[in-house]
């Protein structure tokens, strides 16, 4: 599921503090301290978010395989993809 080592990490690499991140993504930084801990997990929706803010693509914060919340994540990957279509 959730790779909260890779989120972690990744956030700390930015520089960025529990805090500051949470300030961007506007939630509390407990929030933020719960998915670093494992208490709790981000919904995909917020793990779209996070990818955004992590400057990282969605599937490396996802750490199993062959998971339904990978395949959710890979299907989501392939909409931001897509291009828009033109109305005629």
């Amino acid at each position: 599921m959730f790779d909260r080592h890779f989120f972690a990490a990744r956030r700390t690499a930015l520089g960025l503090s529990v805090e500051a991140l949470a300030d961007e993504m506007l939630v509390a930084p407990s929030t933020i301290r719960r998915w670093e801990s494992g208490e709790t997990c981000p919904t995909l929706r917020m793990l779209v978010l996070v990818s955004r803010h992590l400057c990282t693509p969605l599937l490396s914060l996802i750490s199993e395989e062959d998971t339904e919340v990978r395949s959710k994540a890979q299907a989501v990957v392939d909409l931001l993809r897509e291009e828009p279509t033109q109305a005629v």
